[in-house]
């Protein structure tokens, strides 16, 4: 079974959405929705990203009582985002400020070393990638977002199109 989140009850001017619009949303993650995941308390998360979005992310930790673990670049060395962590790790150190943060091993080995029990890809970069949210899930880390398989259909509009046609 799954949740129907609320932010579906409401269409554009706060208008509640029809029966046959809700059950429509229904089928359509009934399709999409995999076995469900397994989940444990998140005590330390590591964040996969930078910027504004990291510092956010952080700000929801401190208010949860969570540990916020950050990634940073060198050419990040000073930014917010590492400042405001509980801890930092400097990820991708030989290569560039965009490519360090898309170093999907070494963020998946900095999350062991660290004890993370989940890692959020933030927006963005890691966000988006299949192939990230199932190294992360099959390295025994909670991966926050959506299953890999659904990252994967949602990703290629011609296969979107066909599951919202199914549902």
């Amino acid at each position: 079974m799954f949740r129907l989140r609320t932010s579906f009850l409401f269409r554009g001017r706060g208008l509640p959405l029809s029966a046959p619009q809700i059950f429509r949303h229904a089928r359509l993650f009934s399709v999409l929705a995999p076995a469900p995941r397994e989940t444990r308390p998140i005590k330390r998360l590591l964040i996969a990203n930078r910027g504004e979005i990291a510092v956010r992310i952080q700000r929801a930790c401190k208010e949860l009582g969570i540990k916020s673990l950050s990634v940073y670049s060198k050419e990040d060395a000073r930014s917010l985002h590492k400042a405001n962590a509980d801890e930092a790790y400097l990820v991708g150190q030989n290569l560039g400020p965009v490519a360090a943060y898309l170093d999907i091993p070494g963020i998946i080995k900095i999350a062991k070393q660290a004890n993370a029990d989940a890692i959020h890809p933030g927006y963005g970069f890691l966000s988006e990638n299949a192939s990230f949210a199932q190294a992360v899930e099959e390295a025994g880390i909670q991966f926050i977002g959506p299953h890999h398989t659904i990252v994967h259909k949602m990703g290629d509009k011609v296969e979107a199109r066909k599951l919202a046609i199914e549902a």
